[in-house]
């Protein structure tokens, strides 16, 4: 079974089958939705990010990946900063040559697979992930993004159990595009993420749950707050 954790904004912590924790975005310290302090994080087998943004790569890598081992994964250009931060390589995806979009690699028994984004970003390009447990339990995280046509094609190939899709608009996807991405995406279940957190965000789901109602009705859309747990 897989345990979905939800740390507010983009961040997330994902329990495999087999209790490989896997941390996307995290996010902790600054984030004041965030329901955990980065010295109670004592497990992570993987930390994935998607873009160097402050809400996204935060400043706590370098204190988790010393504290539970962690590989990193994300692109050349992230690695190198991480490093320049003090993450040591063997703590960074090939030994800080990172991945890139379209690539997939397994660490640990986890298959991820980096996906684009349309977004910005200061080092390297934004992106999303398609991480494949176990068991073949497949979740997407969209990282920061508007829509995109390209959604339909990673539906298709990936079977998408669970989508993480920001909804916030303003700097992603506002709750029409996230509710059209669906129709494209076709998960089996959608959490809403990345709004509320600060004050130009959509700041609840009401219009999202409506507009997926009306678009994609066959996907259940599951709203958890920070602190609370999906579990599949």
């Amino acid at each position: 079974m897989a345990r979905v954790e939800f740390w507010g904004h983009a961040a997330f912590k994902i329990v495999s089958p087999q209790g490989r924790i896997i941390l996307i975005d995290p996010w902790i310290s600054g984030n004041e939705l965030c329901p955990v302090k980065v010295s109670e994080v004592k497990d992570a087998d993987l930390i994935l990010v998607t873009h160097d943004h402050f809400d996204h790569i935060g400043e706590d890598i370098p204190a988790l990946t010393q504290q539970t081992g962690a590989i990193v994964i994300g692109q050349p250009e992230v690695m190198r900063l991480l490093g320049d931060q003090g993450v040591k390589d063997d703590n960074l995806l090939n030994g800080g040559f990172g991945m890139n979009i379209g690539g997939t690699v397994e660490v640990k028994g986890i298959k991820v697979t980096m996906t684009q984004a349309l977004h910005t970003a200061g080092a390297g390009a934004p992106c999303g992930y398609i991480i494949k447990l176990e068991d073949g339990y497949t979740i997407y995280h969209a990282g920061d993004t508007g829509i995109f046509y390209g959604m339909k094609l990673l539906g298709e190939m990936y079977n998408i159990d669970l989508a993480l899709l920001p909804i916030g608009s303003n700097f992603v996807m506002d709750p029409y595009q996230a509710a059209t991405a669906l129709t494209l995406l076709k998960p089996r279940t959608v959490i809403p993420m990345h709004y509320k957190t600060f004050p130009i965000l959509v700041q609840d789901t009401a219009q999202f749950e409506e507009l997926a109602a009306q678009k994609a009705p066959q996907v259940k859309v599951e709203v958890i707050s920070p602190g609370e747990v999906y579990n599949r």
